[in-house]
């Protein structure tokens, strides 16, 4: 049987957040910035593909639906709004630190700030 005492030790500790969105491992920070969108996006399309193929194997066992009804649907204009945003928070999630300004280290004290390239600039 499990032991239930709550007063036993536990070897948890607490989260430390670490300035990671700071640091620079490649060359550049743009380097860096195009590796960590990279990063998220290959984490977002893992997540929703394994969850698409959950949701496919449980509506082929229980013959939910025809694949083909899935291909072929068409959205109402407020399931394209809220899918919209939801493509928006996507977006942000992923691409937003390429426009981020991080700090180059030569060493462990930053030397100094790089800022990321407006629009237009080149």
């Amino acid at each position: 049987m499990a032991d239930t005492k709550t007063d036993r030790p536990t070897y948890a500790a607490n989260y430390i957040k670490g300035d990671f969105e700071q640091a620079v491992y490649l060359d550049d920070v743009h380097s860096d910035n195009l590796m960590t969108a990279f990063l998220g996006l290959g984490a977002e399309h893992w997540a929703l593909r394994r969850r698409v193929m959950v949701l496919e194997k449980f509506m082929a066992e229980n013959k939910v639906i025809d694949p083909a009804l899935v291909e072929a649907y068409d959205p109402t204009p407020e399931e394209k709004i809220a899918w919209e945003a939801e493509r928006d928070d996507f977006i942000e999630r992923t691409f937003s630190v390429l426009t981020r300004v991080t700090t180059d280290i030569a060493g462990p004290v930053p030397t100094k700030q790089v800022p990321a390239r407006k629009p237009g600039q080149s």
